[in-house]
């Protein structure tokens, strides 16, 4: 597997600067990148291969810069515009409406689409009704 480059200003690099202010876990991480595949991928990718150049290690909590990471961000430098300080606040990168139930228009339903909600269930010799009820089934003179 190829290590790959720690690009200036690239997401390698944004992860660098961020881990030069404290330990964060993959989430956070994620957030400040930007990168929008799962958790479990971005570790295999971006933290992978800073693993294996050496540049950061995992701890209890999250992730941690090494010597060689911080030597490295040393000669890239800050990421401009970039405040890793403030928690929650790199949602710009997410541009997207926060979904709120309670604000959704509620579907009319078809006249008719529940009446299947009044019967019950057969399980065995017994009926089950939605209220909790249990009826034992009765066979008519016919055995039916």
């Amino acid at each position: 597997m190829s290590i790959g480059k720690v690009v200036r200003y690239a997401g390698s690099h944004r992860i660098l600067y961020a881990l030069s202010f404290g330990t964060k876990n993959s989430k956070e991480l994620k957030l400040i990148v930007g990168a929008i595949n799962s958790i479990a991928r971005f570790d295999g990718e971006y933290m992978g291969r800073l693993v294996d150049n050496g540049y950061v290690r995992q701890i209890k909590g999250g992730w941690a810069i090494t010597k060689q990471g911080s030597d490295r961000l040393r000669e890239l430098g800050p990421v401009p515009g970039l405040d890793p300080t403030q928690k929650g606040k790199h949602t710009d990168v997410y541009d997207r409406p926060i979904y709120e139930p309670s604000k959704e228009i509620h579907i009319p339903v078809r006249p008719g689409a529940d009446d299947f909600l009044q019967f019950p269930s057969r399980i065995g010799g017994y009926l089950h009704y939605r209220d909790g009820r249990v009826i034992p089934v009765t066979e008519d003179e016919n055995g039916h």
